[in-house]
């Protein structure tokens, strides 16, 4: 049974607007929760103690996901969310799938920085800190509830695959930009926005348009939680002890390379699938 919306007025707009709630919701989420425990120590990102960090971990990993259950219950009812679980957990796909999903990343990175710690500098070798990798599974079970379970289909009834992809990509990097801002701009300074736009804005927008790509083939968000995961824990658990600049150089060479990887699939991007959802 879905909710009705004629008496709530803010259901109503919603119900129009689904796109802008979500993205409105999952932003003021994950942020307000950040606010809330930098207000607690001042601003003072040196007070702030592994359960702080903790907190806007969880913050932002809420924001997403808890928005996409949210709209889908107010918008769908028990119908949407019986179709978001039957997504979620859709493993019956072809195993080539799986392997674009978990292996996209960590041939990419190992391919960049193998050479780059052999022909170049050591310090751009690959650390392998796999514990780190638990992380990136958190990110995207939780995340991906929201970003493919939620706003991935709407936009696709608008756009093309690849331009669905790209949208969303771009605000997938700005819903990072207040923690990279946090954690940047006192050691880079005004740097800190040619940081971001490697770190986030060129490498997560053509990784998103793969991850599209990925979902529309299989119609399974699980594959997009795998994904996500996968790039998430190998980014972490491979992160060389490198230099600013070093790190600039291996993370621009390694958005090169993914937007070279969406390029491929180019034709299958210009798709525009059906979706039958409102």
């Amino acid at each position: 049974m879905r909710f009705e919306s004629t008496s709530i007025p803010l259901a109503s707009w919603l119900r129009r607007h689904p796109l802008l709630g979500y993205f409105t919701l999952a932003f003021g989420i994950a942020w307000i929760g950040i606010l809330i425990v930098l207000t607690a120590h001042g601003f003072n990102l040196a007070t702030l103690q592994p359960l702080d960090t903790g907190v806007m971990f969880v913050a932002m990993l809420l924001g997403p996901s808890t928005s996409g259950l949210m709209l889908t219950a107010l918008l769908q009812g028990r119908g949407g969310m019986r179709q978001l679980w039957s997504r979620l957990i859709h493993w019956r796909v072809n195993a080539t799938w799986y392997a674009v999903a978990l292996l996209t990343a960590p041939l990419i990175l190992l391919a960049i920085l193998w050479p780059l710690s052999l022909l170049v500098e050591p310090a751009f070798a690959p650390r392998f800190q796999w514990a780190l990798i638990g992380v990136g599974l958190l990110a995207g079970c939780f995340e991906e509830i929201g970003w493919t379970g939620f706003a991935t289909p709407r936009l696709l009834a608008r756009q093309h695959v690849g331009m669905a992809g790209l949208s969303l990509g771009l605000i997938w990097a700005s819903w990072h930009v207040l923690v990279a801002f946090l954690y940047s701009f006192n050691t880079m300074g005004s740097a800190w926005i040619l940081s971001f736009a490697i770190v986030y804005v060129a490498t997560l927008t053509p990784y998103r348009m793969l991850m599209t790509w990925v979902y529309v083939s299989t119609q399974s968000v699980l594959l997009a939680v795998l994904m996500h995961a996968s790039y998430t824990g190998w980014l972490l658990a491979v992160f060389p002890a490198a230099s600013l600049t070093q790190s600039l150089l291996w993370q621009s060479a390694f958005a090169v390379v993914l937007w070279v990887a969406a390029a491929a699939t180019c034709n299958d991007l210009r798709l525009r699938p059906k979706w039958q959802g409102k």
